[in-house]
């Protein structure tokens, strides 16, 4: 460090700074959560992660709003059956917080794995994905306790497992799984997956204590970046300079990390302005938590990580654009980091001008995707007239099926779904309601509209073509209106939507996800569909996984074929899956038993089909 950056550093970050400027973080370790994060935190005891006596453990209940565990369980559950066992007999690998009821796996889900499957494959689940389908299966996978192949070096699949849950931004999952890790300090890259997540979270006191705790042991440029941020925050003027200097010595590149220690050093000058990141696009959760204290606006380069659990930390930061964190809200929820309600809170927060809300449509096509839905959202909040409220939602759910976020819109929009009245007069808004109210999952919702659909659609061709349209996505849905239906009324359906764009690929994919749901698909159709060439272009897995997958569901290896049916169909999932890569897939689940999970992937395939 230059004597200029030292001799500012030195004199900015006094008591005052940390009196001042720092506040919120003194309130944080007092129990105080910073804003926007629900976190509370608990007051430290005996130096942070000595172990307490030992007690029964408890899965962690896994809540939207996580608070992060306190620092000494000593006990594992696994394959939801409590185990409790002295330290040095522990294998941490094992430990998991599922039970059957809750989706286990069962503790033998790797029996007859071979150990390079597991180191190989796990790295390689598809965190980013958008498809909850193959969500839901990825965090069971993570969160069962089982007895793992022999070889593994001990300690280092409950890193990983931990690690893609926070890249997952399921930070409940993550709280859960390190509240039954026995004596979980001996592990430096589990410890460093805790501090990123409290981080993450807005836990910045309990991420200093760990680096407090641990810096004489791990020493590594991580732990002394983290070591260095924190001594920062407490006013440790002194310390903090030799750190950096250190670090720079030693020929750490990471300018924006040093600008914004920097800063901090200023920030008790009247003429303080925050700090200029002119680019960030691999961003730390270290350097998000620096960002926010210093005051650092965002850049916008910042999206393009496409982890959801930083995308979920953008989302929730005030020292981010509007239409970033938006951005930034709309991709975390359609990957399952943000509960949807907060995605609706932030929608209602942007401000619009009086002209704006008056003429939605028109001003909507003006904006960029994020801030056009927003102001669509605060449209249709206000719009009190059926009719009009009704042809504002339509556009919305056309827009984002172009874009490829229909399922997440129509979560987003779903209270404004839900008081459009329904009656004969909106009968045309019946098919796109329906469909909503399905892939939400909420088909209590779509009975009454299925019900006037299928009143009105036997006077009105039209209509009466839009619900045969609809009858395989609300068969998949296994809405009670629809049990009946089979590829035996293929005919008129066919005859609906062969003039549609896409109409073969869309028909192609259905035939194959029945196929693979055990339903019987007539000859003639596969005939029907051989003129014409797929424009469409999809992913196939590598043979190894093609041919793995097939061994490990014949011999009933269900960790082993969870992994490989969600490493073979990518961060795409079903939405991009190849239809006989997808039909191989369903069908492996299904030889375990895994029908609910093959039906929800085939919904999620035939709906980014455009049916």
């Amino acid at each position: 460090m230059n004597a200029s950056r030292a001799k500012r550093f030195q004199g900015g970050l006094s008591a005052a700074l940390v009196a001042i400027t720092l506040a919120p973080f003194a309130a944080l370790a007092q129990g105080a959560p910073l804003d926007l994060s629900p976190l509370k935190l608990d007051p430290p005891k005996n130096n942070g992660l000595e172990p307490a006596r030992p007690r029964p453990a408890r899965p962690a209940p896994i809540s939207p709003a996580p608070a992060m565990p306190s620092d000494n369980p000593i006990s594992s559950v696994i394959g939801g059956a409590v185990e409790s066992q002295t330290l040095g007999t522990v294998n941490p690998d094992v430990a998991g917080v599922l039970r059957a009821e809750t989706g286990s796996f069962g503790a033998a889900m790797w029996q007859g794995t071979p150990k390079g499957v597991v180191e190989n494959l796990l790295p390689q689940l598809p965190v980013t994905t958008a498809s909850p389908a193959l969500r839901d299966l990825m965090r069971r996978l993570l969160l069962t306790g089982a007895e793992v192949p022999d070889g593994i070096p001990s300690g280092s699949l409950i890193a990983l497992r931990t690690g893609l849950l926070s890249s997952m931004g399921d930070f409940a999952g993550v709280n859960a799984l390190l509240a039954v890790v026995p004596n979980r300090s001996q592990y430096p890259d589990l410890l460093r997956v805790e501090v990123d997540t409290r981080f993450l979270t807005g836990d910045v006191a309990r991420a200093c204590r760990l680096a407090h705790a641990f810096i004489q042991e791990r020493r590594t440029t991580y732990w002394q970046k983290a070591f260095i941020f924190c001594q920062a925050l407490e006013g440790d003027t002194a310390s903090a300079v030799l750190g950096i200097s250190l670090l720079e010595e030693l020929g750490v590149q990471d300018p924006v990390f040093f600008n914004l220690i920097d800063a901090l050093a200023r920030m008790s000058d009247p003429t303080f302005k925050p700090p200029v990141i002119e680019s960030l696009s691999d961003p730390t959760p270290l350097h998000l938590a620096l960002a926010r204290v210093a005051k650092a606006q965002l850049p916008s380069d910042v999206i393009a990580s496409n982890r959801p659990g930083v995308l979920r930390a953008i989302a929730i930061s005030p020292n981010a654009s509007a239409e970033l964190r938006l951005e930034a809200a709309e991709r975390a929820e359609a990957a399952g980091a943000l509960a949807v309600d907060a995605l609706r809170q932030l929608y209602a927060s942007i401000e619009f001008s009086e002209e704006q809300l008056k003429s939605p449509l028109t001003h909507a096509a003006q904006l960029t995707g994020p801030m056009s839905r927003a102001l669509m959202y605060r449209a249709t909040l206000m719009q009190t007239e059926p009719a009009s409220q009704a042809e504002a939602l339509q556009r919305v759910l056309d827009v984002a099926r172009g874009g490829g976020r229909y399922a997440s819109s129509a979560r987003a929009f779903l209270p404004q779904l839900a008081r459009v009245p329904v009656s004969r007069d909106l009968a045309w808004f019946a098919p796109e309601v329906i469909r909503a109210f399905l892939i939400s999952g909420r088909s209590q919702g779509a009975q009454p509209w299925f019900d006037l659909l299928q009143d009105v659609a036997q006077t009105d061709t039209h209509l009466a073509a839009e619900l045969e349209a609809l009858m395989p996505v609300a068969r998949l849905s296994e809405f009670e209106g629809a049990s009946t239906w089979s590829l035996y009324q293929y005919a008129g359906w066919w005859d609906t939507i062969k003039d549609s764009e896409g109409a073969r690929d869309k028909a192609t994919m259905l035939a194959t996800v029945f196929l693979a749901l055990g339903d019987v698909v007539p000859a003639s159709i596969w005939s029907e569909m051989i003129e014409g060439t797929s424009h469409t272009a999809m992913l196939a897995p590598y043979p190894t996984h093609w041919f793995l997958l097939q061994n490990a569901a014949s011999q009933g290896r269900v960790g082993e074929t969870v992994l490989l049916s969600l490493v073979s169909l990518g961060d795409g999932g079903p939405a991009r899956a190849e239809p006989v890569v997808l039909h191989h897939v369903l069908t492996s689940l299904r030889a375990l038993g895994l029908d609910r999970e093959a039906r929800a992937m085939a919904l999620e395939a035939v709906v980014a089909a455009g049916l």
